[in-house]
């Protein structure tokens, strides 16, 4: 996965304005100041931890009930648009303005109307994976995988794998497809952690380059934690995706 990383990277830094503004230290005080509107609640850390346990002990979905087959059949898939895309920014701007005016000015002035297409980037990242442009459930899985690499400063290009990248899918599918709100809002939240998950990116690669990867990696462990009660560290990635070490 390191060449697609670095790819988007590059992608990335070409953009003056990510490129001068987008700081890690900057992109920390953002993503404090503007978690998923979507998944924050909707997600939490006893969902994880029965996502993860039932992949990890080898259930098929033969051993589910109904529902929770149903739930992991129901369809993720949305259709991204440039309309889209520009409306994901605007909101995600519009949320920054009041509790980080400098993290609402970056983000616009790198991807608002005119500007650079995160959906570019993100594209390069996913490349290999398996994982879809087009799917809630399958940014989800991106995102978390993104947040893992972070924390654990995974760039070797063969250490996530895509029988990897589709475990976490086949572990969070379940939990978007299950929720009426995310599967009535796919569309905003496939592009809303697609935003996020180059976002984080960049800001990796800014810190690496800055010196600044531990301080980073703390602040990212902490987003997780925050979100979905997962400590990144303390989980591996195997074919049937997140796995305790």
């Amino acid at each position: 996965m390191k060449k697609d990383l670095l790819i988007a990277a590059a992608l990335l830094l070409t953009v003056p304005a990510a490129q001068a503004q987008m700081s890690p230290e900057l992109i920390m005080e953002t993503y404090n100041s503007n978690i998923s509107v979507i998944t924050n609640g909707a997600i939490n850390k006893s969902m994880m931890d029965n996502a993860v346990a039932r992949n990890n002990a080898g259930r098929s979905s033969t051993g589910r009930t109904g529902a929770a087959r149903a739930a992991a059949s129901a369809s993720t898939a949305y259709t991204p648009t440039a309309a889209l895309r520009q409306q994901t920014v605007q909101g995600y701007v519009n949320r920054l303005k009041t509790s980080s005016p400098a993290g609402a000015q970056a983000i616009a002035a790198a991807f608002g109307p005119g500007k650079y297409d995160y959906g570019q980037v993100y594209r390069s990242i996913v490349d290999g994976t398996g994982l879809r442009e087009n799917d809630a459930a399958d940014a989800l899985a991106c995102y978390m995988i993104m947040g893992w690499a972070v924390v654990n400063n995974v760039q070797d290009d063969k250490a996530i794998t895509m029988p990897m990248a589709r475990g976490v899918r086949a572990q969070v599918a379940p939990l978007v497809a299950g929720s009426a709100q995310m599967r009535t809002h796919a569309a905003q939240l496939g592009e809303e952690l697609k935003l996020q998950t180059v976002v984080v990116q960049g800001g990796w690669q800014s810190a690496i380059k800055e010196g600044k990867l531990a301080a980073y990696q703390q602040g990212i462990g902490n987003l997780f934690k925050t979100q979905y009660g997962m400590d990144m560290s303390q989980f591996k990635l195997t074919s049937q995706g997140f796995a305790k070490r």
